[in-house]
Formats: C-alpha cells, structure tokens, sequence
C-alpha cells in the first residue's frame, strides 16, 4: 500500500485511535513495506478468517497462569526465537500465540513441545460490543472519506472495513490478556508488525516491563524503529550501530546474539532419500536454493533466477516460500511459464541449505544462516533501492542488480573456486557483526537478561 495514503490518514489521526493507540502509528510499517496479496483485500477471505477465529475463541481452554514472563509469538519465526531461551528458563513463563487465517505458530509450538494458550481465548463478554460500537464508527467514517475523492476506494475499504477493525479487535484482547496475566515482563520477538507494535504499547500503558528479542537480519534497523521496548537484545555489533543510527538510547540495546542459531553451526542433518522423493529432487544434479519474502519485488527476482536456471544446463531450482505466504500460486505460474526444471516446497530450510550449491534471496534472514552453514550467497535486488541487509556490501555475497546479470553470476560462484573462497573469508567477519559469538550461548545470555530485569527466576 502506497505511504500517501497513510500520509494523507494523518489528517484523522484525531478519529484513529482506540484506548488511546494510534492506528496509524501501530500499522504503518506493515502497510507501506510489506507486501499486501490480493487475496487478503478480500472482504470474503476476511469473512472465512474471522470464522476461524471465532471458532478458536470458543474452543480455546486458557487457564490463568499469571506467570513472571509473558512471551507473545505471532510468526513462524517467533517460535525459532523463543524455542532456545524457554527451555533453559524455569517454569515461571507463559507463551501465548496468535494464529491468523493458518495454524502455522500452534503447529510449530506444538513440534517443539511447548505449552501455550490462545491469544483469542482473552476475548472477554464486553469486548464483542466494544468492538461492534468502533467498527461502526470506521463504517460511518469511512463513507464520509469516500466522498472526498481523496482516496482509492479499494485501499480504504481494507483499511476501515478489514485492517482497522481486526486492530482494535486485538488491541481489546491484549488490553484483557495483560490485564488478567499480571506479567512482570513482556517478551515480544519484534515491534515491527501491527500486532507487536499494539502489544508493546499497551504493555507500556500498564507499566509492566517490556523486552524485545531480534527476530530476523536488522539491516540499517529502519523497520525496527522506534523501539518503545524498554530493552531489546539483538544479535550483534552491527544491529545495535544500526538502532543508535536511528536515535535508539544505547543503555536499551543489549547484544546477546541469535539465540534460534545456536545449535546451527553444528547442523549435519543431510537431505533424506525421502525428502529428496517428496519434493522431487533429482540427487544427481546440482541446485541452487531460493528463498522468498514478502516484499513486493521478490516475484521479478524470481522470474529472473528462473530465466537463468533454465539456461543451465542439469542445474534445478529449488524455491523455498517464506512461512507467512498463504499461496503459492504466483510462483508455480513463474516455474510453468520459464519451463525452468524447478521445485517449490513450504518445508525443509535446513536441510535444503546443507545440501545446495548455492543459495539466493533477496535480503532474507535464510541469507545469513546459509553463510553461518558455509554456503556461497547471492542477493538480487531489482528494485532500484539499496539493499535492506549489507550482505553484497560487506562482500560476504555477491549483490545483482540487473537481471541480465543473473546467469553471469550463478555460473561464477558454481564454477569458480576462488569466487566461493573469497566469500567465505568475507563471511566469517560478516557472521560476527551480525550475529556476535557463535558459541551457543545466545539464549542463555537473554535468560541472564531476563533474570536481571525481573529479578524473580
């Protein structure tokens, strides 16, 4: 969504608020950068999504645990995150999860053998009237706004009938979450999507302590700022230089490193016979690995890398979608058209980089755990804007900017030794600054951090 529109909303921020959180504020990072698909515009796909919701809401059996450390996990990767801290923490810890239309964090919580409760169980019997009451006051606005001319009828209608609603809807559980649990710490794996963003203000609002725990690559923090939380660990030197760049108090920033990478240097698992028949993998030849984001320029980037597999001869190409992409149509559409001998799968991350000659994204987190596995790295940035993660700058990847540069490129790190050392001598210092120790001690150094702000564990 285009940030003129959210510019031009500022002129309501007055009418935009709800418990005394700024709708604007709390959503604008996720709407202008982050890629918005076409399906979730759909006032149909909302109606199913708010049908499983309520189902959730209804089935959910929470218990009050009133537990010292809250931990809210809302993304695939939130679970990565927290999976290493809790297990070396005591019993004095809540995980509560929060699923939209797919049950990706419940499944993944579940894999990793850890208890939660549903973030929709904190519904209360008020909070449906209250909701009720705002979405009528959107309506009403929205109408009144439609007749100004000012704004896309499409965007608007998401904004006020969709996206606006679904905030104050979760502004009203996390309100009564927090009001119920009593934490004295609020663990949140990144402010960066509307839903962090809203829980760490209300948490602020109630004077209970917040901590955010680096969830993915920082870059130059642009997405990771302002941090209202009164602490965040990140991984390394270079993110907390990133947030001091963009005017972050340095006594916030504590460097821990990552704590979903400590037992990664260590990876051996290998591709399985069975894996390589589910997904199709021809084991005799190469391939190189893609990972998707939700950016907005990662389908052309696609295309590209399709257009130049396709003119390598016995090399395939494996695409391995982001958590959060509901469909994978787009891209089965791209493989189809190119011809290209590709392979598209939702699972297998690890293994699938252990086994590739060769790794591509476009500024993707997978970037550094396939440098921290030992693996060459290409970036292709085809927007015209420079790069979100320093990987080509730092001269731990090769960076493309033009898209007939992409078959050059994936030739030379396949076949050129001296390319693939250059890199990994490179990658070591870059793997540092980004990641501090690779020690394994990640998670117990934000466990210290967490003992320390309450001293309760």
């Amino acid at each position: 969504m285009k940030k003129e529109i959210i510019t031009k909303l500022r002129k309501y921020e007055d009418f935009l608020a709800y418990r005394g959180i700024s709708l604007i504020d709390r959503s604008e990072y996720e709407l202008t950068v982050t890629s918005q698909p076409k399906l979730m515009l759909s006032p149909f796909f909302n109606f199913v999504k708010q049908c499983k919701l309520s189902i959730r809401h209804k089935l959910s059996k929470n218990k009050i645990h009133k537990k010292d450390v809250l931990f809210l996990a809302y993304t695939h990767s939130h679970v990565n995150t927290l999976t290493p801290v809790i297990k070396k923490m005591k019993n004095n810890f809540l995980v509560v999860k929060r699923d939209g239309f797919t049950s990706n964090v419940a499944k993944k919580l579940k894999n990793n053998n850890i208890k939660y409760n549903d973030i929709e169980g904190y519904l209360t019997k008020e909070s449906p009237r209250n909701i009720r009451k705002a979405r009528k006051s959107l309506k009403n606005k929205y109408k009144e706004l439609l007749k100004t001319g000012e704004f896309d009828k499409q965007n608007l209608s998401y904004l006020f009938l969709i996206y606006f609603p679904e905030m104050i809807r979760y502004i009203e559980i996390i309100n009564n979450m927090l009001s119920v649990e009593k934490p004295r710490l609020f663990v949140v794996m990144n402010e960066i999507t509307t839903i962090g963003n809203i829980a760490a203000h209300i948490a602020k609002q109630k004077g209970i302590k917040t901590l955010c725990i680096q969830h993915g690559a920082m870059g130059n923090a642009s997405g990771f700022t302002p941090v209202s939380a009164d602490k965040i660990a990140v991984w390394g030197g270079n993110s907390k230089k990133s947030l001091i760049n963009r005017n972050t108090p340095k006594e916030k920033i504590i460097i821990t490193g990552a704590p979903q990478f400590d037992n990664l240097t260590g990876f051996n698992a290998k591709m399985e016979e069975d894996i390589k028949k589910e997904i199709n993998l021809d084991p005799s030849k190469k391939y190189i690995l893609f990972t998707t984001q939700t950016l907005p320029y990662v389908e052309e980037a696609v295309r590209c890398v399709c257009k130049a597999v396709k003119s390598i001869p016995s090399l395939q190409l494996v695409i391995k979608t982001h958590p959060s992409e509901y469909s994978t149509k787009k891209y089965e559409k791209i493989i189809k058209e190119s011809g290209v001998d590709g392979i598209l799968t939702k699972k297998y991350l690890h293994p699938l980089i252990k086994g590739c000659n060769a790794m591509l994204t476009v500024a993707s987190t997978t970037g550094l755990e396939a440098l921290i596995m030992g693996k060459p790295l290409i970036t292709i940035n085809l927007s015209g804007k420079p790069d979100i993660m320093p990987y080509a700058e730092s001269g731990a990847a090769i960076g493309v900017y033009n898209p007939g540069d992409v078959k050059q490129v994936i030739k030379s790190v396949l076949e050129k030794k001296e390319i693939r050392e250059k890199l990994a001598k490179k990658a070591k210092k870059f793997i540092y600054d980004q990641c501090y120790k690779m020690d394994g001690k990640a998670s117990e150094r934000i466990v210290s951090l967490i003992k320390e702000i309450t001293g309760s564990l």
